[in-house]
């Protein structure tokens, strides 16, 4: 008699990297074990209809929920906001750290590092994020710029040689990383180090990528673009991301930051292999607060998203999983195109066994209706 499996998801909109499929997909021990039309053994079946069975979505760029900043919460702060994340389909979440003081980064990380160890309601944290301190002051956006300053190396030293294990990304300026030496620090720890918050040149961009910058963060925002020196152009961040073609891009994909024309611009040039969807969510993201602060900075809530407080620029958003889903498909891009920028991709730039569905992979998964709405959510096999 064959082995039964713990449970299946019967659908006819399930959603694999080749392929939108109808039949089920077989769970078992926490992993995908099958994605057939085959009726195989089985403990317990949940059919969902017409629903899409996706992937569950790796958002690698997220600030908070609930009222908490990851920056500065503690672990049971960090464990609520990732609940949250997680019931609204981010079922992987890379905790985000904005500029502050080496005491505060240090801190914030000691506690990101021990929410990790805490699993037992099915929450993923995939790894902690670094955004700065080490930018471009003219390039800073809602980044304090008390703290902005150039890579130093006793001090990011002390960081990686901590806490390596967990910090799985690491933004900074390349123009301000004297012949790539913090860039190939970071390649050596298997940290990815990502281009923002940056006036990096042509010539800073093509020395970051030989030394491992696989990523630009948040594409057009604090992103460099042409310049010119005695009428000669200089090419900025933002050419070099279409120039370089193994160059991965974030687009903050909440409807806002990007309008819909330029996000279909970006899906029309990069390879979609490229392309991660990201929330850049903060810490207002989940509630009904008008008011808030990144860091140290304040800001407000207006028009779907976080403004500086002026409403010179905007300051990060108030975006969920379903949004960068839902956004997406406002381009005219269907669900696989969808999935592959905010759950393939992100899971394979940072080597996660997750974000398809596909034999063998973690059943991190989400059931959808046909407006990219969350109705269910797995994690590691169990319904959240």
């Amino acid at each position: 008699m064959s082995e039964r499996n713990d449970l299946r998801i019967k659908s006819s909109r399930i959603i694999t990297p080749l392929s939108q499929k109808s039949g089920y997909v077989y769970v078992k021990n926490g992993k995908i074990v099958d994605i057939t039309d085959k009726d195989l053994p089985f403990e317990r079946e949940i059919d969902v209809g017409n629903d899409y069975v996706i992937a569950g979505v790796v958002d690698i760029h997220t600030h908070g929920a609930m009222g908490f900043d990851y920056a500065s919460a503690s672990v049971k702060e960090i464990l609520e906001a990732v609940k949250f994340q997680v019931k609204s389909g981010a079922t992987t979440v890379f905790p985000t750290i904005t500029s502050s003081s080496y005491e505060k980064i240090y801190n914030a990380l000691e506690n990101i590092e021990e929410a990790m160890r805490d699993e037992k309601w099915g929450a993923r944290i995939g790894g902690a994020h670094l955004e700065g301190p080490y930018f471009s002051p003219s390039q800073c956006g809602a980044q304090d710029k008390t703290y902005i300053t150039e890579p130093k190396r006793e001090e990011y030293k002390k960081i990686i040689d901590r806490f390596s294990d967990i910090i799985k990304r690491w933004d900074y300026a390349p123009e301000r990383d004297e012949n790539g030496e913090f860039c190939a620090y970071l390649t050596l720890h298997n940290v990815l180090p990502s281009a923002g918050h940056t006036d990096a040149k042509y010539e800073d961009m093509l020395t970051a990528q030989k030394n491992g910058c696989k990523l630009i963060t948040h594409l057009y925002s604090c992103t460099s673009t042409i310049t010119r020196n005695k009428g000669f152009r200089s090419l900025g961040v933002i050419e070099c991301a279409y120039l370089f073609d193994d160059m991965n891009v974030e687009v903050i994909a909440d409807g806002k930051h990007l309008p819909i024309e330029l996000l279909s611009l970006v899906f029309k040039l990069k390879d979609a292999d490229k392309i991660i969807l990201v929330s850049d969510s903060l810490r207002v993201t989940g509630t009904q607060e008008k008011r808030s602060t990144v860091g140290e900075i304040e800001c407000i809530i207006e028009d779907g998203v976080c403004k500086l407080a002026d409403r010179s620029a905007f300051a990060g958003s108030i975006a969920t999983a379903q949004t960068l889903l839902k956004t997406c498909l406002q381009t005219g891009k269907d669900m696989n195109f969808a999935v592959k920028t905010a759950c393939e991709n992100p899971a394979k730039l940072f080597g996660l066994n997750r974000g398809k569905i596909e034999k063998g992979f973690d059943a991190d998964l989400l059931v959808l209706d046909s407006d990219a709405n969350v109705k269910k959510v797995f994690v590691n096999g169990e319904e959240v």
